[in-house]
């Protein structure tokens, strides 16, 4: 199944699609990065997630590529639940919230390791509330996804990893 058939939408002939997953401690700030890339606002109240999925298009190196992003619920509650969204990912985005220790300490603890094991193939930081570098985080895991690199990245262990705070 392609992330286009995963997410119930067939991507249009010659545009690529690219299922990403957003995992993460509940509250570290997984929907409002999707919401300021989907919609350019930042929401100015939480409302915990259970399982969300956005399609958005874009352009990477002047073709079109379709986003199937899928919003994973961050709570212990769904520790069982949240491995079912990983098959078929061309990338998992691993988010943390720079400002909780404890954010970072899960991400640290158990991340850094899954990021290693894996080859994470980029690292990079981004704010939601501000606006910055958010679009090119999506950006990069469409490109990495994209790349032959993560093709042959993929044949191998059957995913590819971007790891994104």
């Amino acid at each position: 199944m392609t992330a286009a058939q995963a997410a119930g939408e067939e991507a249009p002939p010659g545009v690529c699609s690219v299922k990403v997953v957003l995992v993460g401690d509940g509250g570290c700030g997984k929907t409002s990065l999707l919401t300021v890339f989907a919609d350019g606002a930042f929401p100015e109240s939480y409302t915990p997630t259970v399982f969300e999925r956005h399609l958005i298009s874009l352009q990477v190196k002047g073709k079109p590529v379709h986003l199937h992003i899928w919003d994973t619920a961050g709570q212990d509650d769904y520790d069982r639940l949240r491995p079912l969204f990983y098959p078929d990912a061309s990338v998992l985005l691993l988010c943390f919230d720079v400002t909780s220790p404890n954010s970072f300490d899960n991400v640290s603890a158990r991340g850094q390791e899954m990021a290693r094991s894996v080859g994470a193939v980029a690292y990079l930081e981004c704010s939601a509330r501000l606006h910055d570098n958010v679009h090119a985080v999506f950006q990069e895991a469409a490109k990495v996804a994209l790349s032959s690199r993560s093709r042959n990245f993929w044949r191998q262990i059957t995913q590819g990893f971007c790891v994104v705070t």
